[in-house]
């Protein structure tokens, strides 16, 4: 029974995405300026519904961080490279070593495969 209510749940999740995604490519492509204030507003009632204090000051200097970069890009496919470029850095800096760190702890051992 849980299993159907979680489908059913997921559906009009994805649903809902879907309709919030139509309607934001249809303003980034009519009123740019419409679509980066509506984007703005979104992550701002995001970082604001976190209740944790420091996370919510952590979230804030990372998007000023990430909106500086952005900005520096200069045209979209630049900053798709930069996205893509964080992206990598990320995982080889972070996930990675985590998740080495977490099958060494959980197999006892290093992973044979990993230099």
């Amino acid at each position: 029974m849980e299993s159907l209510k979680w489908q059913k749940e997921k559906e009009k999740r994805e649903k809902a995405s879907l309709e919030r995604h139509a309607r934001l490519s249809k303003l980034f492509k009519k009123d740019r300026l419409a679509f980066e204030r509506q984007r703005k507003e979104m992550i701002d009632e995001f970082i604001h519904s976190v209740k944790d204090g420091d996370q919510r000051s952590r979230l804030r200097a990372f998007q000023a961080s990430w909106d500086k970069k952005m900005k520096g890009a200069g045209s979209s496919h630049n900053r798709f490279i930069l996205a893509q470029t964080f992206f990598w850095e990320h995982f080889h800096e972070v996930w990675r070593p985590a998740i080495q760190k977490y099958s060494v702890t959980l197999k006892g051992k290093p992973d044979d495969r990993d230099p």
